[in-house]
């Protein structure tokens, strides 16, 4: 059979679900044109934002911050080091910040107190910070803790060893057992010991690591950062104008 005697092939139909309608397709370069067309409303929005958000940052007050870091001595009561017990660093700062802690540091600075603190466990540190518009006063407020905190620590220290020891004096007269008095005499030996050392005035609990400095620089607002970002919210709002303006001339010329 020839060549011309062959029957024609069926040639294959896309469905219609699969045919792409050419006229919904949109050309890159028609979008490039209409951004090029619209350029001075990107232009326009950008710069009117960009005035906006600077207009905005620059009357904002300056936030500065103050800090100091401070740390529990070590071996406060020179005792042998089997005999050492560290507090463990969160559970100084819960102590150090104590609603009773905080009254008598504020009675020894003679003025309210208020701080933040950052715990750093892997330093053994305590870090202290205050925010505020003025320089001058974040310095006092972060001095009046470092000044403060070592005496009304050992004052707290010294109102619970002298409970504790008034505790063990009333057991010491309440038991008969002499192995639980001679237990209870040498723990009470030790917390007499304890109190001597926390009256004497040499005697240190806390320690400051890094004393607190005026601040010179403002941590926030982020001028420039938000002129920029002003900036772009505005280029972004103009190009999705110009597109939706395209879009709708678009439809209508169809």
């Amino acid at each position: 059979m020839s060549d011309k005697q062959q029957p024609a092939q069926p040639q294959y139909v896309a469905p219609p679900y699969f045919q792409q309608p050419h006229d919904d397709e949109i050309d890159l370069r028609e979008l490039f044109a209409a951004l090029w067309q619209g350029r001075w409303w990107v232009i326009g929005l950008s710069m009117l934002c960009m005035l906006v958000a600077a207009a905005y940052a620059f009357t904002q007050p300056n936030v500065y911050r103050a800090q100091a870091i401070i740390a529990p001595v070590n071996n406060p009561f020179q005792l042998p080091r089997e005999q050492q017990s560290p507090l463990p660093i969160h559970e100084l700062e819960t102590a150090l910040f104590s609603q009773t802690m905080t009254d008598k540091m504020a009675d020894l600075a003679q003025r309210s107190i208020k701080v933040a603190t950052d715990v750093q466990r892997t330093q053994g540190t305590i870090q202290l910070s205050a925010e505020g518009t003025d320089p001058a006063e974040l310095l006092n407020r972060i001095q009046a803790v470092t000044e403060t905190v070592d005496t009304a620590y050992k004052s707290l220290m010294r109102q619970q060893t002298e409970h504790s020891l008034n505790v063990l004096n009333s057991e010491l007269k309440r038991v008969d057992s002499e192995a639980v008095k001679v237990s209870l005499g040498e723990y009470t030996a030790g917390q007499t010991y304890k109190l001597a050392m926390l009256n004497h005035p040499s005697t240190q609990l806390i320690q400051v690591v890094k004393p607190a400095t005026e601040p010179t620089s403002p941590i926030k607002p982020k001028r420039k950062l938000i002129t920029v970002l002003g900036f772009l919210l505005g280029g972004m709002l103009g190009a999705a104008i110009v597109l939706v303006r395209f879009a709708f001339k678009r439809e209508g010329t169809e």
